[in-house]
């Protein structure tokens, strides 16, 4: 017998692609070279070449039965489409089990997960290097629950021993203005080796930074958004989730996620610490830290030494003369002695506009949007009045009539930004009257300028929750409108409530009043006295008595706004097993949550067409 040449192996490679794609599994390739789990190619799909991460890769000839049953011709992926980048197999891991506890294709996380300058570039961020044995980790978890300033203070103590160990330090912010404000707090003394990398830097920038932090031979503080989870050295040995109870966290759009359980995957898999930190940390941590999965080194204050704050009664309504007053008597004392003292005020309102809500005084309806159904707002726009609808844009004319009923006397009801700043501007009429809200600073640079005027002129400034997210410090501040939110009949209005106060006064130098028509609510009482045990407790009892998260996990199905109601009760009784409920338009299933992913309510999710959303353990269940 002739002697010849061996025959060359060929390989099945399974990928996930790093762009969206109604595709639910991974696709499969032939290639010539075995490929290693985690390395970055390229691959044809349709008539292009695409980016995607290799999921496996194995002997054709023990795939054979895999390739028999593909219902088209498998195709080739050259040698030269494998890219030289990649990130580590343990990363890879931590990726399926985010996809799979959010109920979606690794291909659609990615997509979401992976910024595009490090998709389109991966060659630069993740070049493919010989992976050294990283340092002996703890893997230990850990919780900081304190005011911001001692919480940096633990973090600037943890970033040293670090150091001193020879590990580098991961420290994620939930927003670009989170991650500034921590280089400000974090990097005196080591600002060589602290890197942040947020997206807001551009391509160019960006790839500089993430290099530099790369291949710096010293360990490493890289402060970064979720944008900046695929970074890895042999050397990372802690990741910190700061601000772990902000709601930035989670995204707005497809798919659904909160990117704290990827940084916590990675944790896992990789034995890395992890410290997650907040002035209030979530009920759902909290709950787990009473459970005992937390070190019993974390650093827990159950009352927060912030600010002195006062609740005083609401006593809006209409004055003597005949016009409509937000403020009453005891705030706008305050406000007299807060601009008297320091010349500078903050007001918070939890909604936009004038008026949150407009009714029919004869029939009671609600004017909706004519596109989405959502309760229309009054907004003032230049010398007139409109209505926006706060969820899709849509306007309605100020001048309209009830939808249900064709009577004009419509009702405006409710405390909105603009509202509160025009009688801001009555009693105070030499005071600078700023607003900073979505209407009025759709991007930061806008809201920037308004925050720098406020504190360079003074004056009377009114925002939204938005304007916590660029204040760090006012002398005095107001709550004057928040009692709209209790009327949200969801699970978790109370904790973000929690949170919203304990942020105000956190930011509060002097003296904080809180406003109310529900002075004797107890959530409020703990909130101004900074007590977050009985808050807690209270509020821990409630979910646990009424089978809420944390001990229950929601996964709600939402419907096309043109599906006929009997198309979505066909799509109701295929989840009929689970017990679900129709709210909304929204398919609603609860379980416990043990019991999630679980296998054959993932198998019934994966059939749903593309226009269908999935939110798995939701904030709100509206």
């Amino acid at each position: 017998m002739k002697e010849g040449k061996a025959a060359k192996k060929t390989y099945l490679v399974e990928v996930a692609l790093l762009t969206k794609s109604p595709l639910q599994g991974p696709l499969s390739y032939f290639t010539a070279d075995k490929i290693k789990e985690g390395e970055l190619l390229r691959v044809p799909v349709r008539r292009n070449l695409s980016p995607a991460i290799a999921l496996s890769c194995r002997d054709a000839r023990t795939a054979k039965s895999d390739i028999r049953r593909a219902e088209f011709v498998l195709r080739k992926i050259s040698a030269k489409e494998v890219l030289g980048a990649s990130v580590s197999p343990k990363t890879v891991s931590a990726l399926k089990d985010t996809a799979r506890f959010y109920a979606t294709s690794l291909s659609n996380l990615l997509a979401a997960l992976m910024p595009k300058m490090i998709s389109a570039e991966p060659h630069t961020f993740l070049k493919k290097t010989a992976r050294k044995p990283g340092p002996a980790r703890s893997g230990e978890k850990f919780l900081l629950q304190m005011e911001s300033e001692e919480r940096f203070g633990q973090y600037r103590a943890l970033v040293r021993q670090n150091f001193a160990r020879g590990h580098s330090v991961l420290f994620l912010t939930p927003t670009h203005l989170e991650a500034e404000r921590a280089v400000e707090k974090l990097s005196k003394g080591i600002e060589e080796f602290t890197h942040v990398f947020t997206l807001s830097e551009g391509p160019g920038e960006g790839r500089k930074i993430w290099q530099k932090a790369r291949e710096s031979r010293h360990p490493v503080l890289f402060i970064t958004t979720p944008a900046g989870l695929f970074f890895e050295r042999s050397d990372l040995a802690t990741i910190v989730i700061e601000r772990e109870n902000s709601r930035a966290y989670q995204s707005l759009t497809k798919p659904f996620l909160n990117s704290k359980y990827l940084a916590e995957s990675l944790a896992r898999r990789h034995g890395y610490d992890l410290i997650m930190g907040d002035s209030v940390l979530s009920i759902e941590t909290l709950s787990r830290e009473k459970a005992g999965e937390f070190s019993e080194n974390s650093l827990i204050r159950w009352r927060l030494q912030t600010s002195p704050s006062e609740l005083c009664e609401a006593s809006a309504g209409v004055d003597e003369s005949g016009k409509f007053r937000i403020f009453s008597e005891t705030l706008q004392e305050f406000m007299k002695k807060a601009i008297e003292e320091d010349g500078r005020l903050f007001l918070y309102g939890a909604r936009k506009g004038l008026s949150p809500t407009t009714l029919c005084a004869d029939c009671g309806f609600v004017l909706p949007c004519l596109n989405c159904s959502a309760p229309m707002v009054l907004h003032e726009k230049g010398d007139g009045r409109i209505y926006l609808c706060h969820a899709c844009g849509a306007r309605r004319e100020a001048l309209t009539l009830c939808d249900h009923c064709g009577s004009w006397k419509l009702v405006s009801l409710g405390i909105g930004t603009q509202e509160i700043a025009r009688q801001a501007a009555e009693l105070f009429p030499k005071e600078k009257i700023l607003i900073l809200d979505k209407d009025h600073a759709s991007t930061d640079l806008r809201a920037e300028s308004i925050v720098r005027k406020f504190k360079e002129d003074g004056g009377i400034l009114v925002g939204t929750e938005l304007a916590l997210l660029h204040l760090d410090a006012v002398p005095y501040s107001a709550v004057v409108s928040l009692d709209s939110l209790f009327s949200i009949p969801d699970f978790g209005v109370n904790e973000r409530v929690f949170y919203l106060l304990s942020r105000l006064r956190e930011i509060t130098e002097k003296k904080n009043m809180v406003q109310t028509k529900n002075i004797g609510r107890e959530i409020l009482v703990f909130a101004t006295q900074g007590n977050i045990t009985d808050f807690y407790t209270a509020e821990i009892r409630e979910r646990e008595t009424l089978s809420y998260p944390p001990f229950s996990v929601f996964i709600k199905v939402l419907v096309p706004q043109n599906l006929p109601a009997t198309e979505v009760i066909k799509w109701k009784e295929r989840f009929a097993q689970f017990q679900p409920l129709l709210f909304k338009n929204s398919i609603i299933i609860r379980l416990k949550r043990e019991t999630w992913p679980d296998e054959k309510l993932l198998r019934l999710l994966s059939l749903l067409p593309p226009s269908f959303s999935i939110k798995v353990d939701p904030e709100s269940i509206l």
